[in-house]
């Protein structure tokens, strides 16, 4: 039974959807026109079908089918998490009958790839270098160390003033644990190769490419793909089990700043504009053995120093108390 809406009215209900995602302040418009749009009208597709689904279960497996190719995918995943959180907000604003509450564990309908998943890597500084000087387009180029010297997001190329002197990122990225706050941007201390590039000095008058508003991912991936060294150091990183991304260049500044600057989590987390649990979700992933033996190594390296500087510190006054004579005190 549905309550207030028509079943076949699935048009109203989705606007009402979008409306409230917008209002509550969860999505941003360009992220409903990028993502959502195009997932409801798999839903809406669905509904006017000649056998439409006459619950949440039956929904959910017709719209798993249209990536039946792809179990574990991840357009197939949105697809469902996005109809699911359609189906409980209508079900809990009695817009649609208890029929259509989607269950809680949803693996069964976004599958499990048969695929190993590629990791997304860091971009080596060798290859951020080299990129540079093989992008011809000094606008893009511009664009590129950006993203490299300061961890960017592309989408945050869009989002970049001058303020007070200083070179600050002013996006605000909604995700569900809370919302960005505006960043002073910083290159990392081992990046000495940033120093040249003049970014901050250069800003005020140098152009960026131009691109839409939510998406500047796709414009950057777009011309890194039509670049030849991009395309060759994507089939060497691909050789490794690698994935080279435009947001490699983020990953890169990350890795660095723990790695070569030995910078806690929570300082990289908020130069890099998120939270610190979403960074050691994403990054923790390439703590190897490697990194493990070298962090241990250099913090028992410096442990020693400093304990042979306290030590030192603590025996000279005392054998310069046991030295002083009677006849002196």
């Amino acid at each position: 039974m549905v309550v207030g809406v028509a079943l076949g009215d699935w048009e109203e209900l989705i606007a009402a959807f979008r409306e409230h995602k917008l209002i509550s302040g969860e999505i941003k418009p360009s992220t409903w026109h990028r993502v959502y749009r195009h997932h409801m009208n798999h839903v809406i597709d669905a509904i006017t079908a000649p056998h439409p689904p006459q619950n949440a279960k039956q929904l959910l497996e017709i719209l798993a089918r249209i990536w039946a190719e792809k179990p574990g995918g991840r357009t197939r995943q949105i697809q469902i998490q996005t109809t699911a959180a359609l189906l409980r907000w209508a079900v809990g604003e009695r817009r649609l009958g208890e029929d259509w509450e989607p269950p809680q564990d949803l693996a069964v309908f976004v599958g499990r790839s048969r695929a190993a998943k590629a990791i997304t890597t860091p971009l080596d500084v060798e290859h951020i270098l080299a990129i540079v000087q093989a992008i011809p387009d000094d606008r893009w180029r511009f664009a590129f160390q950006l993203m490299a010297a300061y961890g960017l997001r592309p989408e945050e190329l869009q989002h970049l003033q001058i303020r007070q002197g200083r070179l600050w990122c002013m996006y605000e990225k909604i995700a569900s644990r809370g919302k960005t706050k505006p960043r002073a941007l910083r290159p990392l201390p081992c990046d000495n190769w940033v120093d040249g590039w003049g970014l901050e000095e250069r800003f005020p008058t140098q152009a960026l490419p131009p691109m839409q508003p939510g998406l500047g991912g796709g414009y950057v991936g777009h011309y890194l793909m039509n670049r030849p060294l991009w395309k060759q150091l994507r089939r060497e990183y691909e050789a490794k089990g690698e994935k080279l991304v435009p947001y490699s260049c983020r990953h890169g500044y990350a890795h660095r700043a723990h790695v070569i600057c030995d910078l806690p989590p929570k300082v990289v987390a908020a130069a890099m504009g998120h939270s610190v649990q979403t960074h050691l979700a994403a990054y923790s992933r390439w703590c190897g053995d490697d990194v493990v033996d070298d962090a241990f190594a250099n913090s028992k390296a410096r442990l020693a120093v400093e304990y042979d500087l306290c030590h030192a510190d603590a025996i000279d006054p005392f054998q310069k108390a046991i030295a002083v004579t009677p006849a002196a005190i």
